[in-house]
């Protein structure tokens, strides 16, 4: 629930300073911080997950016509998160290239679905003593949904996203007692901030230095 909260929190106080400068291809870095989880299916041993903070950092380009657009991505990311009974920390690391449609309900706003495909950098990395694991599988793909919010005027070439990435595969298969072997799929929530290299024309037009008479 207090995730739900922060969601709709940061998405209120964003659009504030929503605008709509349709622009039909914008391109540029993306960095960002995300809260990562694991769901566990077929949890006979009860295991507990914690949240594991990190980043993802890249690059994307969108095209926009009218209210639709499509942002491909590549970045990279980590994943995972820290398991209690048996204690360990999850760290997968992925090239991450998701491609996502957007469709502008209002101005400022867009609304943000897509497929993520990721690429495992650390398959079956395993780090003993620590108990550090990386993902068993090469590849994993995710459903991602959530919104971008364009700033205003002087902030006019950044935008922010806020993202929810829904892991559809299993990403790592522990040996077990269990008669049925568990399943982690990943759990993501991100906010995101891009940098939009087409606007800076525009803006440098209104806010750049003025040439003196």
């Amino acid at each position: 629930m207090k995730y739900k909260i922060l969601f709709v929190s940061l998405l209120i106080s964003s659009m504030a300073y929503a605008q709509m400068k349709p622009v039909p291809f914008i391109f540029g870095p993306k960095v960002g911080v995300q809260a990562n989880s694991l769901a566990i299916e077929n949890n006979e041993f009860n295991t507990t997950t914690k949240l594991l903070f990190q980043y993802h950092l890249g690059v994307f380009a969108r095209f926009t016509a009218g209210k639709f657009s499509v942002q491909p991505e590549a970045y990279y990311q980590t994943k995972g998160a820290t398991t209690e009974s048996p204690e360990g920390k999850h760290t997968y690391r992925y090239i991450s290239t998701p491609v996502i449609l957007g469709y502008a309900p209002i101005k400022g706003l867009t609304l943000e679905v897509g497929p993520e495909f990721n690429w495992a950098l650390n398959q079956g990395w395993k780090k003993n003593g620590i108990q550090q694991f990386g993902p068993d599988a090469k590849k994993d793909l995710g459903f991602v949904a959530g919104a971008r919010v364009d700033l205003l005027d002087m902030f006019s070439m950044f935008s922010v996203n806020l993202r929810y990435s829904h892991g559809l595969r299993d990403v790592y298969s522990p040996s077990s007692d269990a008669a049925i072997v568990p399943t982690f799929r990943n759990r993501t929530f991100s906010v995101g901030l891009t940098y939009n290299f087409s606007e800076y024309y525009k803006w440098y037009r209104k806010y750049g230095l003025k040439k003196k008479k």
